[in-house]
């Protein structure tokens, strides 16, 4: 009963930090790229406006630079922090999750958990989590570095 409780509890606490950090990231990528497309909508107005009222033109082209700089920078932010890829990977461990713990409880309201279906669950867990783990570190991870090498 220990080792069911320790599972389920397990379950439980990594459902729980997946959804957190899935949601975090999908919060993190929407507001990047809503930024992106509201910055390059501002430029578009600002060049226009520069373009129809020549005697603001210069203080137009400074609000032109700024905001070009601002949505240089948060394109390099989207590219570097790739939370889209984050927010999507993380959502799919949290499902795997969700599936395992769903069918774990079945088991248990059955009355059918052997002990060493629990060990198999356990397992399930085990693997999953090492699934995400290499899948973040050599999809995620190693896409950002090789970003920043350059090509010969």
């Amino acid at each position: 009963m220990e080792q069911q409780q320790f599972l389920v509890d397990e379950l439980n606490e990594k459902i729980d930090m997946f959804r957190r950090n899935s949601a975090d990231h999908k919060t993190l990528h929407r507001r990047l790229r809503y930024g992106s497309f509201g910055l390059t909508a501002m430029l578009s107005v600002l060049s226009g406006l520069a373009l129809y009222i020549p005697a603001y033109a210069t203080h137009l082209n400074v609000a032109i630079l700024v905001f070009s700089g601002t949505a240089g920078i948060l394109a390099s932010l989207e590219g570097l922090r790739k939370a889209d890829e984050l927010w999507i990977h993380e959502r799919t461990t949290y499902y795997s999750l969700c599936d395992l713990k769903r069918e774990l409880l079945f088991q248990v309201k059955s009355g059918s958990l052997q002990p060493d279906r629990l060990e198999a669950f356990f397992n399930r867990l085990q693997q999953i989590l090492n699934n995400s783990a290499e899948k973040w570190s050599s999809g995620i991870v190693q896409g950002r570095q090789t970003e920043k090498v350059p090509s010969e």
